[in-house]
């Protein structure tokens, strides 16, 4: 009998294509707040600055599209969205609902979802004067760990196509904590109602956490 030759498993990864490095690129740029809310990307300046071509230029803002980090204006180009106050509205409102029912399955299990905890932990180590993105991923990191711990599929695509606009609100959230440090105790608050194992208590938590960034920014504009 012939013998087998083995498979190889340590392949060499696949190089990251052009347009996935510019869309991971003008993702960091948009989080970091490098644009205005209504600000254009304009394709000449956009191609100039990152030393690429239009067509990848235009496929990767593409990208951006379908995350909800920018829109496409016929015959304008793409902007950053800039949300009124009935957007914040519904946005918040969408994602206190799913939020919701990721809690109450948290509750029924009582396991904290470790990558909460670890964003908690980023939160803490931080400082607003860093990466400003650094501080939106970790609360990105937070609520995503929540909804993924719900163990349904659904509510975690649900999420999933909200969460481009989510984190474009919470850019502009991180204006109003003092410190990173009450960042990660705000979000200690809602880790310790879930931990109560009582819904009404982490329901609580959780929307006095939703209002208050609605509300604050209403306030703003």
């Amino acid at each position: 009998m012939k013998q087998v030759q083995a498979i190889e498993t340590n392949a060499e990864p696949f190089p990251v294509s052009a347009v996935e490095a510019l869309t991971h690129h003008l993702r960091g740029r948009i989080l970091s707040g490098d644009f205005q809310p209504g600000e254009f990307l304009r394709d000449a300046r956009m191609c100039e600055e990152h030393s690429t071509s239009r067509h990848t230029f235009r496929t990767a803002a593409q990208v951006l599209v379908t995350q909800g980090l920018l829109r496409q204006i016929p015959n304008r180009g793409f902007v950053l969205p800039e949300f009124g106050p009935d957007d914040i509205v519904d946005i918040t409102r969408v994602r206190g609902a799913i939020e919701g029912e990721a809690i109450r399955l948290i509750v029924l299990t009582g396991v904290i979802p470790p990558l909460a905890l670890k964003a908690v932990a980023v939160m803490h180590a931080s400082t607003l004067s860093s990466d400003r993105s650094a501080l939106v991923t970790a609360d990105r990191d937070f609520h995503r760990a929540i909804v993924a711990a719900s163990g349904s599929a659904r509510l975690e695509r649900t999420y999933s196509g909200l969460e481009g606009e989510i984190e474009l609100l919470l850019v502009q959230r991180q204006d109003f904590y003092g410190t990173a440090e009450e960042m990660a105790l705000e979000h200690e608050r809602l880790i310790n109602g879930l931990r109560s194992r009582h819904y009404d208590t982490a329901r609580e938590a959780f929307k006095e956490h939703w209002e208050d960034l609605q509300i604050k920014l209403l306030d703003q504009r």
